[in-house]
């Protein structure tokens, strides 16, 4: 079944709070990474009740939204109807770092923003050089051969020229302009540099000494320098006048930025880099069977807070100084691990849903992208979870008792041939060995531990919270327990009919200004231009959910009906003002009960349309279901919908 992206991007965009309220939105290889402005209007409930939608993460100022494979499409779904992203923003527009977080997030938000777009391109090139690596073993290419000169060109270049990549997304992350940010990343990889850096004599710049250092395969010099050149064009920005802009602004940012990252910020990165990769592998060979397996088991709490991405730089520098002990080496034991608990919790839950979707969120997570597991199935079951650590935590240090040794950026059981290097064929099989126990001893661990299956017929209730954001998009938000029985409890009874809540003029429900009533994403329904403030039980029923700012009333008939009565647009923001309700939940109500009074004329004065969406969340159960008095005035309890 065709996935309708167009539906489900709607409904992200109305449970951030609409794209008024993002200043910037873009992605990696499974999140959808907003910035809003008002934290106050994000809905979470709708969010994780998104079908697409595998779970919710804040990391500072930062909404991490995570939907796994289908990134990409749903990105650009969201990007058609017009939400803010790198594209179409301008840098003034779209801050990329928040300057309100703490010093530790915004650097976190930084190196993220810089490495997140590139791991398709990290992926592809390594996966490359995996395929290198496994025709020299088996000797179907020699080393001499042309054949291979030009594979491993091919899957070298990603990482040969990597400051250049980083620099465009640097440059995105600290609103520099991308083409003078790339120069200053190709002087840095410029032949005729590398050849001075690399030779004998002494090199300088106008007598100013310029330290020697190789930056191809380099991460922190390009990110600092392009941070640096922030700073360099507001002030350049400041000097010159508006007539020579046009000349001026460019040349004096390069010539006031290339000097600086060749004699001192360049250096300053490359010792970074260095310390951090010889401190990594003193703590490796010192420490390796502890310090891999802590790594390995906390892993999946590094992923949730998007601290991750820090590591990379320091597992790249390693890769590229002579081999890997510890960064990859623990991805992937506690990515095999966290896939292993997933197909574990497949194997033995009764939920339909959830196995469909641990199947496919396993195989994923032995593949490299954990985010679907993460957050659709371990952490929602937490003893699965904790499985996944423990066993992670086992295969990391058996690898660091071993100094198992990666060769190639790989973080899942692609990773394999990653491990034939300088080590031999021991290093193999040691690397083979440390997969297997963690994939062996997380699933049984998951096993004995076991999980609680939330819903063992696969059935999730269809009623939705009232309490839902901006348009109450969350259709299959999860009520309380009570409500949940009441539910289940209530046979469905065809045909039906309903009455109306609210007294007022019957509209068509495709004529409400929201699509997401509009395009009945909810459901089908109509809809009332209310004729006075009060909203009355339109059947015998029962009240499910009354939302926490009384905009909005799930409502469950006698008869089966699932209905959200939703009281004007996007009230949600006025967080109870104006509302007032006489029922709470769970209550059973007589037809003509009073639910709920209102004061549309503040409402209105406030900006909101007093339109009330009346709405049928079960649609799914009837065949067929057919507005009645459709543009007529109506008292309450009039007629406004057969259901058969």
């Amino acid at each position: 079944m065709a996935v309708d992206y167009n539906k489900d991007a709607q409904a992200i965009k109305h449970a951030v709070g609409g794209k008024d309220n993002v200043t910037r939105m873009f992605h990696c290889a499974t999140r959808l990474r907003f910035y809003p402005k008002n934290k106050n209007l994000v809905d979470e409930d709708a969010l994780n009740n998104i079908d697409i939608v595998k779970g919710v993460n804040w990391q500072g100022a930062q909404l991490q939204v995570i939907i796994g494979n289908d990134v990409g499409d749903i990105y650009d779904a969201l990007c058609k109807i017009g939400m803010p992203n790198d594209d179409t923003d301008s840098n003034e527009n779209a801050p990329a770092v928040n300057t309100d977080e703490n010093l530790w997030n915004r650097i976190i938000d930084a190196i993220t923003g810089c490495m997140t777009p590139l791991i398709p391109a990290l992926t592809a090139s390594g996966m490359i050089k995996v395929v290198l690596t496994l025709l020299t073993t088996f000797h179907v290419v020699s080393q001499a051969s042309m054949s291979y000169q030009i594979v491993s060109l091919i899957g070298d270049a990603c990482f040969y020229f990597l400051p250049v990549l980083i620099s465009v997304n640097a440059a995105k992350v600290f609103h520099v302009d991308h083409s003078l940010a790339m120069i200053i990343a190709c002087i840095f990889e410029s032949p005729v540099f590398i050849k001075l850096v690399t030779g004998k004599a002494p090199v300088a710049l106008f007598g100013i000494p310029i330290f020697k250092y190789d930056y191809t395969y380099s991460v922190i010099p390009i990110i600092l320098m392009v941070w640096l050149m922030s700073y360099i064009t507001k002030f350049v920005k400041k000097i010159t006048p508006e007539i020579l802009k046009i000349i001026m602004e460019p040349t004096l940012i390069i010539l006031i930025s290339a000097p600086l990252a060749l004699i001192v910020v360049g250096p300053i990165g490359g010792w970074l880099g260095n310390g951090l990769g010889t401190i990594v592998n003193f703590l490796s060979a010192k420490l390796g069977f502890i310090l891999v397996g802590l790594l390995a088991g906390l892993f999946p709490f590094i992923v949730i807070t998007g601290m991750h991405h820090t590591l990379t730089p320091i597992g790249l520098n390693a890769v590229a100084t002579g081999g890997d002990t510890l960064i990859w080496v623990s991805q992937v034991c506690s990515n095999v691990a966290e896939g292993a608990a997933t197909l574990a919790v497949a194997l033995k839950t009764k939920d339909k849903k959830m196995k469909t979707l641990a199947s496919a969120a396993g195989i994923s997570a032995l593949l490299g992208i954990t985010e679907p597991a993460l957050y659709g199935v371990t952490l929602k079951l937490k003893k699965p979870l904790y499985a996944a650590c423990i066993g992670a935590a086992i295969g990391g240090v058996f690898g660091g008792l071993l100094q198992v040794t990666m060769y190639i950026p790989q973080n899942c059981l692609l990773a394999i041939p990653a491990f034939i290097g300088k080590k031999g064929m021991m290093n193999l099989a040691y690397g083979c060995i440390m997969i297997l126990i963690s994939f062996v001893a997380t699933f049984i661990i998951t096993l004995i531990f076991g999980f609680e299956d939330n819903d063992r017929e696969g059935n999730k209730p269809a009623v939705a919270a009232a309490g839902a954001g901006n348009a109450a998009v969350n259709t299959t938000s999860t009520t309380s327990t009570s409500s949940q029985a009441k539910i289940s409890d209530v046979k469905l009874v065809k045909p039906t009919t309903i009455d109306s809540p609210v007294s007022g003029k019957v509209e068509s429900i495709t004529d409400v200004p929201d699509d997401i009533f509009a395009k009945k994403m909810m459901g089908d329904g109509v809809a009332i231009n209310p004729e006075d403030d009060k909203v009355y039980a339109p059947m015998n029923g029962t009240i499910v959910k009354v939302a926490d700012t009384l905009h909005a009333i799930t409502f469950l008939t006698d008869q089966g009906t699932q209905l959200i009565i939703h009281i004007g647009l996007d009230t949600v923001n006025l967080k109870g003002q104006y509302f007032t309700s006489h029922v709470k939940d769970g209550q059973h109500v007589n037809k003509g009960d009073l639910l709920l009074d209102f004061d549309s004329k503040n409402i209105k004065r406030a900006g909101y349309n007093m339109i009330i969406p009346i709405v049928v969340l079960n649609t799914n159960d009837y065949d067929k279901i057919e507005p009645q008095n459709l543009g007529s005035e109506i008292e309450h309890g009039s007629k406004i919908l057969e259901l058969s």
